[in-house]
C-alpha cells in the first residue's frame, strides 16, 4: 500500500506543483460587477477565467468540468409561492500537459430554473466556485449566489415539480406504447407539454426523445419480427 501511494504522489506530482505555481501568481480579485437588486459587487465567471487563465497556461494546466446529475427541484419560497429550482452536480479534474491529472473533484450546485440559461448559470457558477477554492482565491464575496437571493422555506422539501410529473407520465405513456402507431400518437397528443418541456429544460427534452427513440426502434424490430414471421408461415402455407 505504501507504494501504491508513492506511485500516485509522484504520478500527480506535476498538476500539484502546477496548482501552487498558479496560487503563488494571483492576488486578489477585484469585483468589477454589480448586484443592482441585492446592492453588492461581485466578480462574474468571466472575471474569473480572465484572471486564472494565463497563469494556468503558464503553470501547465487546464480544468475540465463534466456535468454528471441534473434535475428539476421544488421549493417554497418566504411567501409560500412555489418555485422550480435546478439541481446540478459537476466533476471537476485538474490536468497538467504531461498526462497527470487529479479528480473527479464533485461540486454541487442549485440555480433557479429559469429556462435554458439555467444549465448555464449552473455550469459557470460551479466553475467559478471551483476555481475560488482550489486555488484560494480572494475576492471578498459571501456565501450567497451572486446575481440571483431567493428566500427558501426551510422546510420546503425537494418535492416532485409539475415538470417532473409531466415528463415521467410521457415517458410511460411511450413505454406503454404496443406499435409504432400508439407510439407516435403518444408523441403527437403530448406536443403542447413537450414543446413546454423543451423550453424549460432542454435535458429533459433530450431524455424523453432518447426513450422515444428507444422504444420506436424497439417496436420497429417487433414488427419486422412479426412480419418475416407471417411471411415464413405464408411460404410455408403455400409449399
Amino acid at each position: 500500500m505504501v507504494t501504491d501511494t508513492k506511485a500516485d504522489q509522484a504520478m500527480t506530482a506535476d498538476v500539484h506543483a502546477g496548482i501552487i505555481a498558479v496560487m503563488a501568481s494571483l492576488g486578489t480579485l477585484a469585483k468589477g460587477n454589480e448586484n443592482k437588486f441585492d446592492k453588492y459587487n461581485y466578480a462574474s465567471i468571466d472575471d474569473f477565467i480572465a484572471f486564472v487563465r494565463s497563469h494556468c497556461t503558464e503553470a501547465g494546466i487546464f480544468i475540465e468540468q463534466d456535468e454528471q446529475e441534473c434535475r428539476l427541484v421544488d421549493v417554497a419560497k418566504k411567501d409560500g409561492k412555489p418555485m422550480a429550482m435546478w439541481f446540478v452536480r459537476f466533476a471537476f479534474t485538474v490536468r497538467h500537459i504531461g498526462g497527470s491529472f487529479i479528480g473527479p473533484i464533485r461540486r454541487s450546485v442549485m440555480v433557479q430554473a429559469n429556462g435554458a440559461q439555467a444549465a448555464g448559470s449552473a455550469q459557470s457558477y460551479a466553475l467559478k466556485q471551483f476555481m475560488r477554492g482550489q486555488f484560494l482565491i480572494p475576492t471578498g464575496d459571501g456565501d450567497d449566489p451572486d446575481k440571483v437571493t431567493t428566500e427558501i422555506s426551510a422546510n420546503s422539501g425537494a418535492n416532485e415539480t409539475d415538470l417532473q410529473r409531466k415528463a415521467g407520465r410521457i415517458r410511460k405513456e411511450f413505454l406503454r406504447a404496443v406499435t409504432l402507431e400508439d407510439l407516435k400518437a403518444a408523441w403527437q397528443d403530448n406536443a403542447v407539454d413537450l414543446d413546454h418541456i423543451k423550453r424549460v429544460s432542454e435535458t429533459a427534452h433530450e431524455f424523453l426523445g432518447k426513450e422515444y427513440a428507444a422504444k420506436h426502434e424497439s417496436l420497429s424490430e417487433k414488427e419486422r419480427q412479426i412480419a418475416l414471421a407471417n411471411e415464413a408461415t405464408g411460404n410455408m402455407g403455400a409449399g
